[in-house]
């Protein structure tokens, strides 16, 4: 499950780590500690096979082709790997729109009786890297009055990890850096070589610890979200 995380490292060390033109970047870029779904998020993907990646805002909770409104980007943030290949939603973009949205640190939360407490995952002590992503282009509804076209996404999980399986059973996939041109190249159609790559995030570099419950409100952002949380 990956439903808030966090984006605050330079434009300019993405573009250096991730291979897209910073000339091209989205701009109005910022500084993100409580990154929704539903929100524009960051994300680099390579449209046809050759072509260079570009990095793209795309809205998180992927709209499929078919579908007759927005709704159902509610339920498709995340996209389960082990039935990615087949779902309807997401089987045309497990095929040919695979993306890596950009992050550095994820937050889940532990219950503790009525109280959701707030963990931030991080690598490296905070350095950028990259979920395993799927874009989709919804041209509108069919019928009924004429929408904006929609470019979104959604994150792919897969079982957690040793550290993470303490707060949850399931964690987002975090892609390997020798594996980030073989994700995104759309000519990539093997789907047994694609499905290899869906698998928890094995590094040792990986930390968990407690942030303040202000994360917890959607509508809070700046730094206070990532503060230690009291007691």
């Amino acid at each position: 499950m990956c439903g808030r995380y966090t984006l605050r490292t330079p434009l300019t060390v993405l573009a250096e780590q991730f291979l897209f033109d910073l000339n091209d970047a989205a701009g109005d870029f910022r500084p993100r500690y409580n990154i929704a779904p539903t929100q524009a998020v960051l994300a680099v993907r390579q449209v046809e096979q050759g072509a260079k990646r570009e990095l793209v805002p795309l809205r998180w909770g992927l709209i499929p082709v078919w579908a007759k409104d927005t709704k159902i980007g509610y339920s498709t943030i995340n996209a389960r790997g082990d039935t990615v290949a087949e779902k309807p939603a997401f089987r045309s973009a497990f095929k040919k729109r695979r993306c890596m949205i950009i992050a550095d640190g994820y937050y889940e939360w532990l219950t503790d009786g009525k109280a959701k407490l707030p963990q931030l995952y991080e690598i490296d002590g905070g350095k950028p890297f990259a979920f395993a992503g799927l874009w989709e282009y919804w041209p509108g509804p069919k019928d009924g009055p004429k929408a904006e076209a929609i470019e979104s996404c959604s994150i792919i999980t897969t079982d957690a990890n040793e550290l993470a399986s303490n707060v949850h059973d399931r964690m987002p996939v975090i892609l390997d850096p020798a594996d980030y041109d073989c994700w995104l190249d759309p000519a990539c159609e093997d789907r047994a070589k694609l499905e290899r790559l869906i698998r928890p995030f094995g590094g040792q570099t990986m930390t968990v610890r407690p942030v303040s419950t202000y994360v917890n409100n959607v509508k809070n952002q700046g730094e206070e979200c990532l503060a230690a949380r009291a007691g």
